[in-house]
């Protein structure tokens, strides 16, 4: 019976993994398994480097001392609750007089319906009930204190912010 090469293994010259040599191929002078073609060519074009890549005018340099898009902090008050400003990505809110619960009625004003609202919460803490134009997560009140996050977004079905997602300075996600 004549000697078949149907099982005998050889090393890839690229990758030094072995693999059936019937199954290699040989390209550009180093046999190589199936997988490891370049197959198209690699492309000639620069992926960038350092420099290359603009980090967009959002962010400033670490080194210059003006700030282009400050983010002012709002202070609440528990008689005119949340007036939501959309100039910024998010707002900064912190009692007005230290720690407050609001009362207002709503506890922030009517929005949009799909407008969505994210409050970061620093230094006084701040404490939001359900109801009065908040639906918060299960009915449970948030207390956002110093380093909280919280995100709302409105609802004309019925006509209130509803809380999405919180996160608590202290205890992560969920708190």
């Amino acid at each position: 019976m004549p000697k078949s090469d149907r099982f005998k293994k050889r090393t890839s010259g690229r990758s030094g993994f072995d693999y059936l040599s019937h199954e290699m191929i040989k390209e550009n002078g180093v046999w190589i398994g199936p997988d490891e073609r370049d197959d198209p060519p690699p492309s000639k074009l620069s992926l960038g480097g350092e420099g290359d890549i603009s980090r967009g005018s959002y962010f400033r340099d670490s080194t210059a001392t003006t700030v282009a898009f400050e983010n002012p902090t709002f202070y609440i008050t528990a008689a005119d609750g949340i007036t939501p400003n959309f100039n910024h990505a998010y707002m900064r809110v912190t009692g007005s007089n230290g720690a407050i619960t609001i009362t207002a009625n709503p506890r922030i004003a009517i929005g949009v319906e799909g407008r969505v609202l994210t409050l970061f919460c620093t230094d006084s803490s701040i404490t939001i009930s359900n109801g009065n134009g908040v639906a918060t997560v299960a009915s449970q009140t948030l207390l956002m204190q110093s380093g909280s996050v919280a995100v709302f977004m409105f609802n004309t079905a019925n006509n209130a912010w509803n809380e999405t997602s919180r996160v608590s300075s202290d205890i992560g996600i969920g708190g």
